[in-house]
């Protein structure tokens, strides 16, 4: 392959010109400043700060709602609802079946572990050796 030149004469080349664009409300200008007095702009400061302060403060007032009714959930007891317990260190070898045996031998294991349960916040019936549970008396 070979590479064709082609040559431009230069002398028909017109020198580039200025144009002039028509102004038209289109246009884009720049803004022009306004002038706004000291007491409007205070004003104006005062507003805007009200504004996000009590939008601020309202946030936090919803939130602190919904945490004590969330604590109000959990924490409604009644006078019936009061459990007395007593602690117990949990040894090698020991199960809630077994504490359950040893420490409430006239109720059902069942309903003793269901209670221990309870009064821990324990998740499953699996205990580990070093473990303080609270255990109900009756």
């Amino acid at each position: 392959m070979s590479a064709q030149i082609i040559e431009f004469p230069m002398n028909r080349v017109r020198p580039a010109q200025q144009v002039t664009r028509p102004s038209s409300s289109r246009a884009r200008t720049a803004p022009q400043a306004t002038y706004v007095s000291r007491p409007v702009a205070i004003a104006r400061a005062v507003l805007g700060w009200t504004l996000i302060l009590s939008i601020a403060a309202a946030l936090l007032v919803g939130f602190g709602k919904q945490v004590q009714s969330a604590q109000a959930v959990g924490s409604e007891t009644t006078t019936s609802d009061v459990v007395e317990f007593e602690y117990v260190t949990i040894m090698s070898g020991d199960s809630l079946w077994g504490i359950a045996e040893q420490y409430a031998p006239e109720r059902d294991p069942r309903d003793f572990i269901a209670d221990i349960m309870t009064l821990n916040n324990l998740s499953d019936s699996v205990v580990d050796a070093g473990m303080r549970l609270a255990l109900p008396i009756n």
